[in-house]
């Protein structure tokens, strides 16, 4: 299974410019727990709620005048939809991070999650289960 058959297609983005208060409310209208920055069309790099909240406000830092580009994540690690989710995850889990934006061609194209290959290797051992008992029969 590849990482496009996986990823969400909507990826909620922000400018590095933008101060951490856009980037938390620009989370709360997407209901989203990340943000990928993005720089002339390029993806920059991450920012998390994990970040507003240790990286600027736990570091006493005012959210009204930080900007995104002091405390995001970067370089990102991305991804290519036609990468198996295995590789994917192996990749996510021994660089750390539990999202890889996935990018086409220079484009932005999705974000694919823990989440999203949880979901797929369910699907996936299902349907294995669902062969096995059918050739039970």
């Amino acid at each position: 299974m590849k990482i496009r058959e996986v990823m969400t297609p909507i990826v909620a983005t922000i400018g590095s410019e933008h101060t951490i208060v856009a980037a938390a409310a620009r989370m709360r209208e997407m209901d989203v727990g990340s943000l990928v920055v993005n720089r002339d069309g390029e993806v920059e790099g991450i920012i998390t709620t994990w970040d507003l909240t240790a990286r600027c406000l736990g570091a006493g830092h005012d959210p009204h005048e930080c900007v995104v580009f002091r405390h995001m994540s970067s370089p990102v690690h991305i991804g290519h939809p036609d990468t198996d989710i295995l590789e994917a995850a192996h990749t996510m889990a021994e660089r750390g991070v539990s999202r890889l934006p996935v990018v086409e061609n220079g484009q932005l194209i999705g974000i694919v999650s823990f989440a999203n290959m949880s979901k797929a290797m369910d699907r996936l051992t299902q349907d294995l289960l669902r062969g096995w008992e059918r050739n039970a029969d």
